[in-house]
């Protein structure tokens, strides 16, 4: 998680929203983004992270590592 924090530090606001409220559209209004915008990150996230962020599994496994990541950083 670092390193996508290094190259793209908005990329963990994004993940942090999605992973939040569960949805896209969702996410997007939060972060006041077009939700084409968030899918780009989030789909740069998943490549990066070798994760599906759209399946449930692949959706839990990101909370997992981005609290892990949050408690480490304390």
């Amino acid at each position: 998680m670092t390193a996508i924090a290094a190259g793209h530090p908005e990329d963990l606001e994004t993940l942090d929203a999605y992973c939040a409220t569960g949805s896209l559209r969702r996410a997007a209004d939060l972060l006041h983004l077009h939700h084409s915008s968030v899918a780009r990150r989030l789909e740069r996230l998943g490549k990066t992270l070798d994760i599906e962020l759209t399946e449930p599994t692949g959706l839990i496994r990101a909370r997992l590592a981005l609290t892990a990541w949050q408690l480490l950083d304390d």
